[in-house]
């Protein structure tokens, strides 16, 4: 259970730090004229989160279509509640639904053995 719970914080951190190199632009001025800055700053954490997430999910799974799933569905999660809270776009049905299919992705890989 450890391995899993570090797993996805440290997925949970990526996806983060990857949506504010992709969206944050959009936002902040900063990130659009500093754009290597971003990608300096970010992008090196970025990738050694993702690379310590798999391998602590890989652990638990013994699977990388395991790792990949939750991954993906981290990521539909964590973009979906910046998106929401920083850029203000709400959450349609279509959007609301893919969320709850995404937890269910992170669920049945969990638990299903």
């Amino acid at each position: 259970m450890k391995n899993i719970l570090l797993g996805i914080l440290f997925i949970a951190l990526a996806q983060t730090g990857a949506w504010f190199q992709q969206f944050a632009p959009m936002k902040w001025n900063w990130f659009k004229e500093n754009t290597w800055v971003s990608v300096l700053l970010i992008g090196v954490p970025i990738t050694y989160l993702f690379i310590w997430g798999a391998q602590y999910l890989y652990m638990e799974f013994g699977s990388a279509w395991s790792v990949r799933l939750i991954q993906f569905s981290i990521g539909i999660f964590i973009v979906m509640v910046l998106t929401y809270f920083i850029l203000n776009e709400g959450i349609n049905l279509k959007n609301g639904l893919c969320l709850f299919l995404a937890f269910m992705i992170v669920v049945i890989q969990s638990f299903w053995k």
